[in-house]
């Protein structure tokens, strides 16, 4: 069934479009736009290229991957009455661990004094799940995104970003249906922590993956896009 209302949809950090460019030759019927938080230095960039992507009269679906789903959050509060769904995917509306705060400072004074090499091997891993490492469609994609956005990039996205205020209140009032797609095995969200946030929000679902690490839209091409496939039809 095509989608009445676009699909909005917001990559990760140190993403761009490459990320949903598998999923979105996996499925169509449906009018697809893009937020381009590549762009941003800041949360407020990004809210603004959020906001003018949404018709005041309109209702859209919102896709939002890891960073991108907390700027969905963040727009779903915003314009409620212009929601139709959301679907969150490797995202925890619970916010930010004091070891993952604590690993982005570590990371913005590693970028700040000196240079990004996304092709170590250590970089790869915490993103990838073991048994994508040699998957190039999956490992070749994350390498040119970094490399073509760069350390600046990365730099802004974690420091704009970082603290994430939790988002599961917020998300408990907004009136749509809410979906959360996670994997088992991401060490960024992992499904159990989500599965256990998510309680406190009465219209979520949870779609629990396996054999894939944080990229999802790049390790489970195919089960990703026929949830969204029936997410949008609403």
């Amino acid at each position: 069934m095509a989608a009445q209302h676009p699909v909005l949809f917001f990559p990760g950090t140190l993403c761009d479009e490459r990320i949903f460019l598998p999923l979105w030759q996996a499925f169509s019927g449906y009018q697809r736009r893009y937020v381009p938080l590549q762009w941003a230095s800041t949360k407020d960039d990004m809210l603004a290229l959020s906001t003018d992507r949404i018709l005041d009269d309109e209702k859209v679906h919102l896709v939002g991957y890891s960073m991108g789903g907390y700027i969905a959050a963040l727009l779903a509060q915003l314009k409620p009455q212009n929601i139709a769904s959301i679907t969150l995917i490797g995202y925890n509306p619970e916010g930010l661990t004091q070891d993952e705060i604590s690993k982005r400072q570590q990371l913005t004074t590693m970028l700040k004094k000196g240079s990004f090499n996304p092709n170590n091997d250590a970089y790869l891993a915490r993103f990838i799940h073991p048994s994508r490492l040699d998957d190039t469609n999956v490992v070749d994609v994350v390498k040119a995104m970094a490399q073509d956005l760069g350390k600046n990039t990365l730099l802004n996205h974690t420091l704009a970003t970082t603290p994430r205020e939790d988002t599961t209140q917020a998300l408990a009032k907004i009136n749509v249906p809410i979906t959360f797609i996670a994997a088992q095995q991401d060490n960024i969200a992992p499904a159990a922590s989500i599965k256990h946030t998510i309680k406190a929000i009465p219209r979520a679902t949870l779609h629990e993956l396996t054999d894939t690490g944080h990229m999802i839209p790049l390790e489970q091409v195919d089960a990703l896009a026929a949830i969204l496939a029936k997410q949008i039809s609403v």
